[in-house]
């Protein structure tokens, strides 16, 4: 049993070293939530292909602050509180 034999022989089942990218095959940087398997930079280039959008930080912000105007009217038994009154604080 040569040297070229051994080479890179031992299983590779589980770790960092089982798993690569599907599109370029690195090993580095992998983003593996919902089953992606791709590197960061193969991930920015792909993410519009896969159906991911940029979100800004300031409509996610008015979201929240709209729902939890809701959630604050819901749990206030009728109390109209709004987050940007600031009279009740």
């Amino acid at each position: 049993m040569g040297f070229a034999n051994v080479w890179y022989s031992h299983p590779r089942r589980y770790g960092q070293g089982s798993r690569y990218c599907r599109a370029c095959t690195n090993r580095h940087g992998l983003i593996r939530k919902y089953g992606i398997n791709l590197c960061r930079q193969c991930f920015r280039e792909y993410a519009n292909d896969i159906g991911f959008k940029k979100v800004s930080l300031w409509l996610l912000l008015i979201l929240f602050i709209g729902l939890s105007n809701i959630i604050l009217f819901m749990f206030s038994d009728g109390l109209n509180i709004n987050l940007f009154d600031l009279d009740y604080i």
